[in-house]
């Protein structure tokens, strides 16, 4: 495409395409004309979910085809009105951080050039109030499992990583950068991860060695220099709670460099974390400019409505076992029982009571076995889900940082089950499912074009098994082509055979003696003695 240039990294980036802009605030400054358009609702609501590849006749594959299949449940996203929210306080945070960094103003090229001066001199950071007037900030704060992350991370997919503004800017526009607050709570250690994770973005070399040798301030004018050189639009933390791990001071020491980006800066920050961080921000976090009231948002589980009744039928129809069943009001409250609302949980409930079903050959799931895997695999979650359903918050808080195990080690763990001994075969195939552009093997895809074409889907599989097993490399189009000829040979084959066989049977003499006697209603017995062939018991006569 004439608008993705590659970077050093082997990476590829956009090359920035200027739309106008219909808020005025927004004119005239290339950060913003190059990002996408504003999205209306409906629009962030079809971009912002992810349907997964399903074909009903996947339901014929055997046991191991289906339960690999199972793992694309994981890949399922439906935006919530929480979602949408979120959508539109980042794209309003993200644009208003924009308005007073135009790289058109003198004030940007001052701004670097100072920043350069104070990192050489190693002065402290202190910049002009007006490069900074919108710097602002966010919070997303909720219990482990409710989909805090799922959510920003589909946000942030809206946008380029990279967008090269030729000449004559000639900047590279990081609009997001996402960090993991560090287990130790360090802010040199998170400093250390913004700058390899600017170099593993634009395929720079900014982590230069001895670089860790520097000092906390050092390095916060060092990203300074590199957030506004690149332009940074949102700079985004999750697991923020990581830092009550760490000594006050050290805590301490992290917001005040939070609330520096943002002041000092000039650069908007989404923070994310469990409600455990939330007196933290709001003590520490006060200070952070919050222009445009974007302030916090509360990310709670859902409640039992029509928005969950649309999140259900949506993910129906993901059924692999044998026999389906029809979402039902019943089956809306058991999954709303046993998750109290959380979205993750319902998911891989589901997912798990059709794992169960497949391994146990029972092939339908059902209520009754919703019930049963929840108490027997997501049993660490349990005393979460009784203390939401209570709503007692301080039994709660106890069990903020539980989190639901990790659905793709269950899966590997019980692989064997189904028949799924081949590790090499397992390995390619955990690496296929992962990427979302190749939902099926070309082994899948063949056996169901076949089956599309009315072959019988046993036949189907031992045809496909066989073209792929000689021709490795085969891609699926050609691998059905074969597979059809072969079949077509087969069946001509059988049918020739078949002729020659009724033509043996024409031309044998004694053959045609007996279907003539048929014709006139003689048994084969009393043909083959008229014509002398054979002697009737305790006759005289001889043959010949």
């Amino acid at each position: 495409m004439e608008n993705l240039i590659q970077l050093n990294n082997g990476e590829y980036a956009i090359s920035a395409v200027y739309n106008d802009q219909v808020i005025a605030d927004y004119r005239d400054n290339p950060l913003i004309e190059a990002l996408p358009p504003i999205r209306s609702i409906e629009e962030a609501f079809v971009q912002l979910g992810y349907l997964p590849e399903y074909d009903e006749n996947e339901i014929q594959l055997s046991a191991h085809y289906r339960y690999h299949s199972l793992t694309r449940l994981t890949r399922f996203y439906q935006p919530l009105e929480k979602t949408l929210e979120l959508e539109i306080r980042f794209s309003r945070l993200l644009r208003d951080g924009y308005v007073y960094r135009n790289p058109r103003n003198k004030t940007h090229a001052e701004t670097l050039i100072e920043l350069h001066r104070r990192l050489e001199n190693k002065e402290p950071l202190g910049l002009p109030p007006d490069i900074r007037k919108t710097a602002s900030s966010l919070s997303i704060i909720g219990f482990s499992g409710m989909g805090k992350s799922s959510a920003i991370e589909r946000v942030l997919s809206l946008y380029p990583k990279v967008i090269i503004h030729k000449y004559p800017l000639n900047i590279m526009q990081v609009p997001w950068l996402k960090l993991n607050c560090p287990n130790d709570g360090s802010p040199k250690t998170l400093c250390l991860d913004f700058i390899t994770k600017m170099d593993g973005i634009l395929g720079t070399n900014y982590f230069k060695q001895g670089l860790k040798r520097e000092s906390l301030s050092y390095l916060i004018i060092h990203i300074g220099q590199l957030a506004r050189a690149h332009c940074l639009g949102v700079f985004v933390i999750d697991e923020i709670q990581h830092m009550l791990t760490a000594k006050s001071e050290v805590s301490n020491s992290m917001m005040n460099f939070l609330v520096t980006l943002v002041n000092e800066i000039g650069i908007p920050i989404v923070i994310i974390g469990t409600t455990k961080a939330k007196q933290l921000l709001q003590v520490n976090f006060r200070q952070a400019r919050r222009a445009g009231g974007h302030g916090e948002l509360i990310w709670e589980q859902m409640k039992k409505d029509d928005n969950w009744e649309v999140l259900l039928s949506s993910m129906w129809k993901y059924q692999w076992t044998k026999e389906k069943v029809e979402l039902t009001k019943e089956w809306q409250d058991v999954l709303y029982e046993e998750s109290q609302g959380i979205v993750d949980i319902a998911v891989k409930l589901f997912l798990l009571a059709q794992s169960y079903a497949i391994e146990t050959g029972i092939e339908k799931i059902s209520t009754s076995m919703i019930s049963h895997i929840s108490k027997k695999y997501l049993s660490m979650t349990r005393k979460m889900l009784q203390a939401l359903k209570e709503g007692n918050l301080d039994d709660i808080a106890q069990y903020d940082d539980i989190t639901p195990f990790d659905i793709d080690d269950f899966l590997l763990q019980r692989e064997k089950s189904v028949n799924m001994r081949d590790l090499i075969t397992k390995q390619k195939e955990k690496m296929a499912a992962k990427r979302e552009e190749k939902e099926i093997s070309v082994l899948q895809k063949v056996i169901l074009t076949l089956i599309n074409l009315d072959i019988d889907a046993k036949y189907a599989e031992t045809e496909a098994k066989k073209v792929i097993k000689e021709n490795p490399k085969i891609s699926s189009q050609e691998a059905v082509q074969l597979a059809l000829t072969n079949i077509n040979q087969r069946v001509q084959y059988e049918n020739e055979k078949m002729k020659n066989k009724k033509n043996k049977r024409s031309t044998n003499i004694i053959f045609k003696i007996v279907d003539n006697g048929r014709k006139e209603r003689n048994s084969a017995h009393d043909s083959l003695i008229n014509k002398g062939l054979i002697i009737a018991p305790f006759s005289d006569k001889k043959l010949f």
